[in-house]
């Protein structure tokens, strides 16, 4: 990459997730428009999804472990290349970020992203002081960037009545969850019995880490109230660690026949595509991708009322069925409505607007005050760059 980054995004991040599939749909924008984006990295962080990244895209490991280490080595690398902006992506490395902000010598621009909600967490609610220090650590150290962006509004209202974070601007700007290049890769084939043309039953489709905030305990419970009136098939795509416990539950509830654990997946989009309707069964989120994604695809939803993300990206129900959480009842009965093909009707385009790639990415770069008119057409975007 030749000159200074426009843009230079800082995480520790892994190969794949949700928020790095957002930052990845932005990042074809704007190299797109001819803006020069890098990825800066720590501890054992990677380049995210490295066969789609393009291939002028920068990457720094700034090979450090420690928050203080890190802000030294990351003011470095901000004195050495003079990025334009430094966009950070989750807690840590928002502080890491923030914890350059009186060494002199920097001229960037630097932003904390959001992307979920800290008082709504279930996990926090259970760890009081741990809740209690990150509200210091928040309140203390995100005052010291150029702005915060929530990725939600509820993440937004949680940063502001429920952290009660003052003394910096936080601002809304939905992320890039839905993009022609991967709803592109839904075309690809899918070799799975239960997918044929001719299935003989419904499938039900989840997608998500294995981990107590998605609550697959509740799904299992629901999928077996669902296969007492009909039959259907389940397939939880994605690897984690309660994946022994949850084939443990499956079997518990003599279910296991009809649940598919398929694993982490590097293109998820068929199995979405191809599914007769799309469950979630969080208990805390931000913006959820693959419910904006399942929408994108036309996959009818059912989704719990967790805070924030579902009822936003819903429609309050305009655009899929919502239930309380952790009330297996409640989400076999939506579940059972949907295959039923009672769910809401709705035109996909109007659902996934305000979450389109291309719309996210312009609104990030009006915020960070880079003028495109230097660095192309936005009209003109299609795809991605390389």
């Amino acid at each position: 990459m030749e000159g200074p980054p426009d843009i230079a995004i800082f995480g520790a991040f892994r190969v794949w997730g949700g928020t790095n599939r957002r930052l990845l749909n932005q990042i074809h924008s704007w190299v797109h428009w001819g803006l020069n984006v890098e990825l800066v990295t720590y501890r054992d962080g990677v380049k995210f999804y490295p066969d789609e990244v393009p291939k002028s895209v920068g990457f720094v490991q700034l090979g450090t472990q420690g928050k203080l280490a890190s802000s030294f080595a990351l003011w470095s690398y901000m004195r050495r290349r003079r990025p334009r902006v430094v966009l950070s992506v989750n807690h840590i490395s928002n502080l890491v970020l923030a914890g350059t902000w009186r060494l002199p010598g920097v001229t960037s621009h630097r932003y904390l992203s959001v992307p979920n909600t800290f008082g709504e967490s279930e996990k926090l609610s259970q760890e009081p002081r741990r809740r209690a220090r990150k509200f210091r650590q928040i309140c203390h150290f995100y005052p010291r960037s150029d702005g915060v962006i929530a990725v939600s509004d509820g993440v937004r209202e949680d940063l502001l009545n429920t952290v009660g974070l003052k003394g910096v601007e936080v601002t809304r700007i939905y992320s890039g969850s839905v993009s022609p290049q991967a709803l592109k890769r839904a075309e690809e084939p899918l070799e799975h019995p239960w997918f044929g043309d001719h299935r003989d039953r419904p499938v039900i489709v989840t997608v998500g880490r294995l981990v107590p905030q998605k609550d697959y305990a509740n799904l299992l419970r629901a999928f077996a109230l669902v296969l007492e009136e009909r039959p259907a098939r389940l397939v939880i795509v994605g690897g984690g660690r309660e994946s022994e416990a949850l084939e443990a539950l499956a079997r518990e509830l003599k279910i296991l026949e009809h649940v598919c654990f398929a694993g982490f997946q590097a293109n998820p989009y068929p199995w979405m595509a191809k599914a007769d309707v799309f469950a979630l069964s969080s208990r805390w989120e931000g913006l959820v991708n693959v419910l904006l994604e399942a929408l994108g695809l036309g996959t009818p939803v059912v989704s719990t009322d967790c805070p924030s993300g579902p009822r936003e990206i819903l429609a309050d129900g305009r655009y899929g069925i919502l239930v309380p959480m952790q009330d297996p009842v409640a989400l076999a009965d939506g579940l059972l409505t949907t295959l039923r093909g009672d769910g809401p009707i709705y035109r996909t385009e109007e659902a996934v607007a305000p979450f389109m790639a291309e719309t996210a990415a312009r609104n990030y770069l009006d915020y960070f005050g880079l003028g495109i008119a230097s660095h192309g057409d936005q009209s003109s975007v299609s795809g991605g760059g390389s």
